[in-house]
């Protein structure tokens, strides 16, 4: 009884681990100051931390804001409402927006958990400490 008892919260704690939605600090450094480009070319901000001035964690730029026509934030933009399919909020989105850095493609902002090389725009600023707390 105790073995299995202890092979159970062996097993749980390696799953927890496993299945971890984090983000390394590697990846946040390969994704830091990386550009959002929309599928028809619309650069939507920069994934930088809040004092960056085309941060999409920056609540006082265009891109950080919840008022702008070209902030993922703008739940009635079309990058920012969760039925378009170039929205990285619709986890069905058949283009969501792009991450760039030093012209090469790092990742795909999106909610889609399946899609390669996907970053959450829920969760990576808070991962990689680059909006307010």
């Amino acid at each position: 009884m105790k073995l299995s008892l202890t092979l159970s919260i062996l097993l749980l704690l390696a799953t927890n681990s496993i299945f971890s939605e984090s983000l390394s600090s590697y990846r946040c450094f390969e994704l830091e100051g990386a550009k959002i480009i929309a599928e028809d070319g619309t650069f939507l901000g920069t994934l930088d931390d809040s004092y960056s001035a085309d941060s999409i964690f920056n609540d006082y730029s265009d891109h950080g804001t919840d008022y702008s026509a070209d902030s993922i934030w703008n739940e009635y933009s079309d990058w920012g409402n969760d039925y378009s399919s170039i929205s990285p909020f619709n986890e069905y989105a058949a283009d969501p927006p792009i991450l760039i850095k030093e012209g090469e493609v790092v990742g795909k902002l999106t909610v889609k958990s399946y899609e390669i090389d996907a970053v959450d725009p829920h969760t990576v600023g808070k991962d990689c400490g680059w909006e307010d707390q």
